[in-house]
């Protein structure tokens, strides 16, 4: 009998572990942002929701500085996570075990000021605020200040570009660096204030990165490669009709005005803010990238040049060798 139970117990381990192989990824896919919960991470949001379709569970996770996105990621407690190259950089440069897959967002800051400022030079000794010393935000600045010699700004930190976006508008400073998605809220609030004064869109810099610890991405080639895609194809089909992204983003920001998500969504899509091929071209120019940092002292001198040391685009690539370049 008790020969019997047994048998009966291991056909019945046998027929299960058949029935229910294992899996070959993991299904819960945590996702980090180095912000709190705004437009300009749509396109990045709906590749989330849609990799739902896919089998998998992904949980969004919204810091409220990049340093913290950074560290939860280094601790793992978030699988992949965006954050600025700045940033990124950083982290690999003191020797965290971290590298670039995929850049979700082209260079999509401006710098803007009330319309009463009409050059660059006009901001000497004004109050610019900037995210963090250590941000994409004050990276744009720093090089503003360079490139158009403003003598001695007073650099303030206000976290959040709609945070910075509302200080202006209440007149609490005087110039700010912003995601185009919140310039264009302001001059829809204000449309005869305020004005972008410096477009940054051609800096040799990928403006945000998704990274992940190398240990995790060893193991995890289906997780990757299946976000990246999803991610580009997500991509792809806002650029290809920009509609479909607005009733998305209205889906998942339900208390936004309907015209202002249409009208910021058509921009990032005309713009090409979020990248058809993942940023590709910006990764593979990494040490470009790193010695331009190095010139607005956002980088140490010390910092490697060596693009291996900061990203891994082998899925990145597999993934363009499955669905072509556009």
């Amino acid at each position: 009998m008790r020969l019997r139970c047994l048998v009966a117990f291991t056909l019945f381990a046998i027929l299960a572990c058949t029935a229910a192989p294992a899996l070959s990824r993991e299904a819960r896919l945590t996702f980090g942002f180095a912000g709190v919960k705004q437009l300009h991470y749509t396109a990045t949001l709906i590749a989330l929701d849609r990799l739902r379709d896919r089998g998998y569970e992904p949980v969004s996770v919204f810091f409220p500085r990049p340093e913290l996105a950074a560290q939860a990621l280094i601790r793992g407690e978030v699988d992949l996570a965006r954050l600025d190259s700045i940033t990124a950089s950083n982290v690999i440069a003191r020797g965290a075990q971290i590298s670039m897959v995929a850049a979700p967002g082209l260079s999509e800051w401006v710098l803007v000021t009330p319309k009463t400022i009409a050059t660059p030079q006009a901001l000497a000794r004004r109050r610019i605020a900037v995210h963090s010393v250590s941000s994409m935000s004050n990276g744009v600045v720093q090089y503003a200040i360079k490139k158009h010699r403003i003598a001695d700004p007073q650099i303030l930190i206000i976290p959040g570009s709609p945070a910075r976006a509302q200080a202006l508008l209440q007149g609490e400073i005087d110039a700010t660096s912003l995601f185009l998605i919140d310039a264009i809220r302001l001059q829809m609030l204000a449309p005869d204030r305020f004005h972008i004064l410096v477009d940054f869109k051609d800096l040799p810099v990928v403006d945000s990165v998704v990274v992940a610890r190398r240990e995790w991405l060893a193991g995890r080639q289906p997780e990757v490669q299946d976000f990246v895609r999803v991610l580009l194809e997500t991509h792809r089909r806002i650029t290809a009709g920009a509609e479909w992204a607005v009733a998305r983003t209205l889906h998942l920001f339900p208390d936004q005005d309907p015209a202002f998500v249409a009208a910021a969504v058509r921009a990032y899509a005309a713009r090409g803010i979020w990248d058809v091929n993942g940023g590709i071209g910006g990764l593979t120019k990494a040490p470009e990238m790193v010695r331009f940092l190095k010139t607005l002292e956002m980088l140490p001198a010390s910092a490697s040049e060596n693009r291996e040391d900061y990203t891994d685009l082998q899925h990145l690539q597999a993934v363009l060798a499955r669905i072509g370049r556009k």
